[in-house]
């Protein structure tokens, strides 16, 4: 259901014998709002799964866009979308048992940073809550298996080709130093967390890009990407000042090369410290 300022306020007041949830997007291309746009082919599977699913529970999966309901979201006082609304039925056999004593919400907000924005981590939630497993069904990506098979055998034949090259080349010490260094530094950036969590490449505020995502709870993929830069180079220019500069035979080029390592070691290093305290300004700790 896509719905408007009046048609929002129609469904989610009481009583309900029904559950509604509500993606409340922007989706109009001047926003420029990506996960907006990505959660909007996960919301549809999940529709469909929902469809399929042929349960007495009543549940609409609705969308509020921000061109359609602008006074929903100033009453929300919204900053960041997709925001997620969950209306549970307040009568009928489906509604909760509530005890009298407590005052319950009216909504439940789906937390997008916890449980993240794909088909099936939604589905879940939503099961949960009408009692009833909901199966998000993907297409088959016929060209991505066709493109796999077509790498594995280009490899094979590569491996076959220059098998001996090849274990002269896996014996070597330096690549695997440069490959357990490339790891650490991967993993130092947040790849996993990014992995595991599946964030946005880059979030919006206010109408511009937001690169750093505010707070030690949550991340985007280009804030990541932007720590794994400074920290190679950290480890290029340690690396260099270690093993390089003690080789330089000139003693004046030798202590230049070193006041440059421990210049731009500095400065990186800085830089990494200060992408800490931007992310949360009770970080303790600065270089410079």
């Amino acid at each position: 259901l896509k719905l408007d300022t009046q048609e929002f306020t129609l469904f989610t007041q009481k009583p309900r014998n029904y559950s509604i949830v509500t993606i409340l997007t922007a989706l109009s291309p001047q926003h420029g709002c990506a996960p907006c746009r990505d959660f909007a082919g996960e919301l549809e599977l999940v529709a469909q799964a929902w469809a399929r699913a042929n349960v007495p529970h009543r549940l609409y999966i609705s969308t509020l866009d921000y061109m359609d309901g602008r006074e929903v979201f100033a009453k929300l006082q919204l900053t960041t979308v997709p925001y997620i609304l969950y209306f549970p039925p307040t009568s009928g056999p489906h509604a909760p048992s509530v005890d009298a004593s407590k005052t319950v919400p009216d909504y439940e907000q789906y937390d997008v940073n916890r449980r993240g924005l794909k088909a099936e981590q939604f589905a879940t939630y939503l099961g949960n809550h009408v009692g009833h497993e909901i199966h998000v069904r993907r297409p088959i990506d016929w060209s991505k298996y066709g493109m796999t098979s077509l790498v594995v055998l280009a490899v094979l034949a590569i491996i076959k080709l220059f098998w001996r090259a090849l274990l002269v080349t896996f014996q070597s010490r330096k690549l695997w130093e440069t490959l357990v260094l490339g790891l650490s530094v991967l993993m130092c950036s947040g790849h996993m967390w990014n992995t595991i969590r599946n964030p946005p490449y880059n979030g919006m505020r206010d109408g511009r890009p937001e690169l750093i995502a505010p707070g030690f709870q949550q991340q985007y993929i280009l804030e990541s990407q932007i720590a794994g830069l400074l920290y190679a180079g950290c480890a290029v220019v340690f690396i260099a000042l270690v093993v390089k500069v003690p080789k330089i035979s000139d003693p004046v080029a030798q202590r230049t090369a070193t006041y440059i390592c421990i210049g731009c070691f500095v400065m990186l290093y800085s830089a990494l410290l200060r992408l800490f305290r931007f992310k949360n300004g009770a970080y303790p700790f600065k270089l410079v």
